[in-house]
Formats: structure tokens, sequence, C-alpha cells
């Protein structure tokens, strides 16, 4: 199975960056919906019209912080997948797979 996503290097203690969808998806209009108030961890985001500049970017929240409305939930880790957020590090690979 090939990787599909990649760590950036440079971290953020709030987010888990995948710039590549942000590139794919550049010329998609991303609407925002409304997902409450407040991401935590292992919530798995993609970034919306909201935030042209990062639109389309995947992200996935490694500590809880307000959501501003920029960014679309689209799922969540496992309780039994929160433990690999502590052991993914920047430039690694890693994958997705939908349950």
């Amino acid at each position: 199975m090939t990787p599909a996503h990649l760590y950036r290097g440079d971290t953020s203690e709030y987010l888990l960056r995948d710039t590549l969808p942000r590139v794919v998806h550049s010329a998609e209009s991303i609407p925002a919906r409304t997902n409450g108030s407040r991401l935590t961890r292992g919530d798995i985001v993609v970034v919306n019209d909201g935030y042209a500049r990062y639109k389309g970017e995947l992200q996935i929240i490694l500590k809880e912080m307000p959501n501003d409305g920029r960014r679309n939930v689209v799922g969540k880790l496992s309780d039994s997948d929160m433990l690999l957020l502590d052991l993914i590090k920047p430039w690694s690979t890693f994958n997705l797979k939908k349950v």
C-alpha cells in the first residue's frame, strides 16, 4: 500500500498537517460546514474556502482548539489509534482507512 499522506516537517503542537491534498484540490470549492465550537484530539479536518491559502489541506488535531469555522471535520481517529499520534514523526508518511 502506497502511503497517502506526508506529515509536514514544520510542526505545530495543535495540528499534524498534510499539504498535498491542498495542491490536488486547489481548483475545487470546499464550502464551510458547521461542526461545533471545539476541535478535539483525533479529529480529521479539511481546511475550507474560509482559509483560502490552506484550502484543501488535510489536518489531524493533536491538541484541543477552538473551531473558527475554517476547518470541516471529516472524520475521527478511533480510540485505539489515538496512541499513534504520539508515534508519527515529521516527514513520515501515513495512511488513513475508513472503517
